[in-house]
């Protein structure tokens, strides 16, 4: 398995963005911007590659739930950001830029560094994100001169006390050309930055796409004190009864993987849902069945990886064809699916919830073989989890 880096740091970048539907796309175009600033500044080709994976991942701490951004400890997501990159393939190399992309340049940030003290690259990604921050702010509020107009002020006024003057001066520069704010503005970013990105493209096995995924998997289950090591429950699960079947070594890393990262699109879901203590509304279930569609959307663009987003994504379908998002039935749900979705049901039955108490192994092994009898699930599933659990 070889991955380009490149598509997986972009693809996971809307996990971060989606999270209950804010500002979808922003670490792409921030990733835009940063990249024309380090183009105006003639910087070579890894220092601009360090600023492009900062800038798909500047906001990656966000996802703890427990942090309060509006208190005066919103800065902590850069220094929870700048520990959890480390932990993923190249993330020493610009751990440093997320860390200290909250800083100002006169010294009045939280870390109070200054001037060249701040990295040159968290200076870059800084900018972007608050000229993107400033621009989404206003769109469908102002008319395009005058958001245009408002942002190249602001700039200006923030020049040697927010933002380093030359890397201002930069952007300054490139808001003089109409191409700069058309891209920027055009409808598909991707196609944009594949035009612009760094050529030197990195490729990944499956060693370093686990790691990856390992990451991921700990910010969904933070986002709710209910679901804490649920993805690495359904994971574990998932790969011992692959090893019960036989698969090969590869098939059953990449089902592990499916494990750890099947509810990514639970980034997208609201807390107010997620941690409920009663009964959801059909509204509020319609917005929680959207879950698998995005982690499906987002794996698949990844690239080559196109089983592990369907083993990961369909944990929801049902074989009589009541399941979601799609309502796959019968043979159109894979074996794998079929394993998938009894190893989430029962990770999730076997857990706390804010409605009720975990159950035991064995209660979590009879309310499953009910639905066995109803032909939601696979009964060959369900004897193969026994084996594991039991």
């Amino acid at each position: 398995m070889n991955l380009n880096y490149n598509n997986l740091l972009s693809a996971l970048s809307l996990a971060l963005d989606v999270q209950e539907y804010k500002n979808m796309g922003h670490a792409r175009r921030v990733a835009y911007i940063s990249l024309r600033i380090s183009e105006m500044l003639n910087l070579n080709e890894e220092e601009s590659k360090k600023i492009y994976y900062s800038a798909f991942l500047h906001d990656i701490g966000k996802g703890d739930i427990y942090e309060d951004f509006d208190t005066d400890e919103w800065w902590k997501h850069s220094e929870r950001g700048s520990e959890i990159v480390k932990k993923l393939p190249f993330g020493e190399n610009f751990s440093d830029i997320i860390r200290y992309h909250h800083e100002n340049y006169d010294g009045s940030g939280y870390f109070n560094l200054n001037g060249d003290s701040i990295p040159l690259g968290a200076q870059i990604v800084f900018i972007s994100d608050q000229f993107d921050i400033r621009y989404t702010s206003l769109a469908g509020k102002e008319s395009e001169y005058n958001i245009r107009n408002n942002i190249k002020e602001c700039i200006k006024s923030g020049t040697g006390k927010m933002f380093n003057p030359v890397v201002a001066n930069a952007l300054l520069d490139l808001t003089r050309q109409e191409k700069f704010w058309l891209d920027y503005k055009f409808f598909d970013i991707k196609t944009i930055l594949k035009r612009i990105e760094p050529k030197d493209i990195v490729s990944i096995g499956i060693n370093e796409l686990e790691d990856i995924a390992e990451v991921f998997a700990q910010i969904i289950d933070n986002r709710s004190r209910f679901t804490y090591n649920h993805s690495r429950g359904i994971s574990n699960l998932a790969y011992n009864m692959a090893k019960v079947i036989g698969y090969d070594e590869e098939v059953t890393r990449k089902i592990k993987i499916a494990g750890l990262l099947h509810d990514l699109g639970k980034l997208a879901i609201p807390n107010s849902i997620l941690d409920k203590p009663d009964k959801l509304t059909e509204e509020e279930f319609m917005v929680i069945k959207s879950h698998t569609y995005y982690t499906k959307e987002i794996l698949k663009e990844i690239g080559g990886i196109d089983d592990i987003a369907e083993w990961a994504a369909n944990h929801h379908e049902k074989l009589d064809g009541s399941g979601y998002p799609e309502g796959l039935k019968g043979d159109e749900i894979g074996q794998i699916d079929r394993h998938v979705a009894v190893c989430d049901m029962y990770q999730a039955l076997t857990e706390d919830r804010p409605y009720r108490n975990g159950f035991e192994p064995k209660q979590a092994i009879d309310v499953i073989a009910k639905l066995v009898k109803d032909n939601k699930v696979s009964g060959e599933s369900l004897e193969i989890l026994k084996e594991v659990v039991l």
